[in-house]
């Protein structure tokens, strides 16, 4: 779909130039509503497509510019069955983590009023030292607005099936958090549960539930008649609530769920309802004629916070910076059950997108193709011309320092969920190579030395830099990429050695198993008496842990295909409670391995074949078994 969406760009805007030459003011069109408005059967004929390559039922798309130009409409359907049509004013989809921006808001808002401070130690703010993740080293406001606070990666039971599941938003702060693994400030972790305890303290803080602060302070002053956050929907807007399909060769319904990281993604609003919110941050904090916010803490909650030296790929507080158009921009997206969205704002140009849709299962490019399209055509392409690097003359001396793997730091690390990483999530790797001419190179890519260990990509009209943390030695210890973190790894912390040593070893284990009720049939098809068994406990004891090892992998893979991504969103199924009990039992008779690697040679009835098989599939029984503990499949290790 890219390069028909390519050609329609190139062609409309040829087109488009044609007739309207005359306004040669740059950005012109960003305070012409006539030219807005003419490109709604391009939209339109971008939506369409769109919806039906990725199967996705309904969505909204609302653009915005920093004057009162507005377009919002309504594709598809709210109800496929039904075939209730989306309202471009009415009809509320879950916006999911943009969720985060309104609740960074509210803090700027208490910090405004000198209730909260940014660097300040949260246990200020909170009523008591009753909290499980509290340590000795202090997380700041700044630090939770980051996802810098250190927290451990993980979904489960961030979510409930029915309301009366639901987890009270204290609680959760209290019993719920995950582990910090990392110093606060060292390490860039997205974190639902670090905005959920963000929630908790406005909570606190301002003295009125989080759901009543995000009504009365952002809601209502923006005139977002139709947007919620309580669990359940009010009765007035609760029928406005979209259903939202996975695509199984037809459309099938979800099942609503709820949210337990309630200020992490709990906002459901309308187009309408969001245009006011996007018009309000391009008019640095106001709308219309209300103040939410002064430009002076406006500037400074759109403003980089963190990230890489010299990236412009940070993060602000919750907002995440991006360059579309050859333009700076700050966004955030969203994901939930069936639903995703996409937030853009480019404040040069005082331009806003915001797109969900009702269908997230491989949609989520929907949202990434409109909003491309859209702008490229909207706005058109800034030329950036930044100055040429030349590489030091030393750049072939201290290159070594800087090649080797490293590896995505951001992942679940403490919990069963860690297994994901052997299978491509939370996995990224940058092999950092010299190429003899001068730069670096990943990925095809080649980057030059800026100096202070800052290298750029070397293409034009770009500014994407990554930047080198090196330890004591003057080695490279850490990669840096805007607000991403990569750590430099051994040989066998690379994704595809495990999986080298893994999955083989797994399938012959399977084989081994499989081999043994197949070759009794084939015994008993053929009428013959079973041979005498050879070390009888040795056998037994390698056939039970492999047959153990299997069918704790294949329950593991059962469970991620029945239940995709909410896995343990609900908490742990008790089916996968005995998945783990499974691996750890293995685990357990695998310890046995030196035992009968001894049992196995020092054997006067087995000949050398016997041995060498034997001993090969012991080692296939520890490199499974490590594997499962490496990957926190050993104990019931989930919060």
């Amino acid at each position: 779909m890219q390069s028909i969406v390519h050609n329609s760009v190139r062609v409309f805007i040829g087109f488009f130039c044609m007739f309207y030459s005359m306004n040669a003011q740059q950005d012109s069109i960003l305070v012409d509503p006539p030219k807005l408005f003419q490109l709604q059967s391009y939209i339109d004929s971008l939506a369409h497509a769109g919806m039906e390559k990725y199967h996705i039922p309904g969505a909204i798309v609302t653009i915005v510019t920093d004057s009162s130009n507005v377009f919002n409409k309504g594709y598809g359907y709210a109800d496929y069955k039904a075939k209730i049509p989306v309202d471009k004013d009415k009809s509320i989809f879950r916006i999911a983590s943009i969720t985060k921006t309104f609740t960074a808001l509210a803090v700027m808002q208490l910090v405004e009023e000198g209730k909260l401070n940014l660097q300040a130690d949260i246990r200020n703010y909170l009523p008591d030292d009753d909290f499980d993740f509290l340590s000795e080293s202090p997380i700041t406001l700044h630090h939770l607005l980051t996802h810098t606070a250190g927290f451990d990666l993980t979904d489960t039971g961030d979510a409930a099936l029915v309301p009366e599941k639901i987890i009270p938003l204290e609680e959760m702060a209290r019993r719920h958090m995950p582990d910090r693994i990392y110093e606060p400030g060292d390490v860039h972790s997205y974190s639902n549960f670090g905005y959920t305890l963000i929630g908790y303290i406005i909570q606190e803080v301002s003295g009125i539930p989080y759901e009543e602060y995000i009504q009365t302070k952002i809601f209502k002053p923006l005139k977002m008649n139709h947007s919620g956050i309580k669990q359940p929907l009010p009765e007035p807007i609760k029928p406005n609530l979209v259903k939202s399909y996975v695509w199984e060769d037809e459309q099938v319904e979800l099942t609503r769920d709820f949210t337990n990281t309630l200020p992490g993604g709990g906002v459901i609003a309308s187009a309408k309802d969001m245009s006011h919110y996007m018009l309000m941050h391009l008019n640095g904090g106001s709308f219309k004629e209300t103040e939410l916010l002064s430009s002076e803490f406006h500037e400074m909650l759109t403003s980089q916070h963190y990230g890489s030296k010299d990236t412009r790929y940070g993060i602000c507080y919750a907002f995440f910076e991006n360059r579309w158009t050859g333009r700076r921009s700050i966004e955030h997206s969203g994901g939930q059950l069936g639903f995703v969205s996409l937030m853009v704002l480019i404040p040069e140009t005082g331009t806003g997108i915001f797109i969900a849709q009702n269908n997230r299962k491989d949609a989520g490019g929907f949202r990434y193709d409109m909003t491309r399209a859209i702008l490229d055509t909207l706005v058109g392409f800034k030329e950036n011309n930044f100055d040429s690097i030349v590489s030091p003359k030393n750049i072939s001396a201290i290159a070594k320092n800087y090649t080797g793997v490293y590896k995505q730091m951001n992942y679940p690390k403490n919990t069963f969920e860690r297994i994901s990483r052997l299978f491509g999530m939370f996995s990224t790797e940058y092999k950092i190579e010299y190429d003899g001419a001068g730069s670096l190179t990943t990925y095809g890519d080649s980057y030059v030395h800026m100096g202070d260990h800052i290298f750029r990509l070397n293409k034009p009209n770009t500014d994407y830099t990554f930047e080198f943390v090196m330890d004591e030695s003057g080695q490279g210890e850490r990669l840096r990429i805007g607000t991403s973190s990569y750590k430099r790894i051994n040989w066998f912390q690379k994704k595809r050695v495990q999986q080298g040593f893994f999955i083989p070893s797994l399938f012959l284990l399977l084989i081994f198993v499989l081999s043994g009720p197949i070759g009794r049939l084939i015994r008993k098809l053929r009428k013959k008496e079973p041979g005498l068994v050879k070390e009888k406990g040795l056998r037994k004891w390698l056939y039970g842990t492999a047959l153990i090892l299997v069918l704790g992998a294949l329950g593991l893979a059962i469970h991620f295909i029945i239940f995709r991504d909410q896995l343990s969103d609900y908490g742990v199924p008790l089916s996968l409670k005995f998945v783990f009990l499974l691996c750890s039992f293995g685990f357990l008779l695998a310890l046995l391995s030196p035992y009968f690697i001894y049992k196995n040679w020092t054997s006067k009835v087995l000949g050398i074949r016997w041995k060498l098989l034997n001993s090969t599939l012991i080692l296939f029984v520890v490199i499974v078994s490590a594997i499962y503990y490496i990957h926190n499949l050993v104990g019931f290790q989930y919060y």
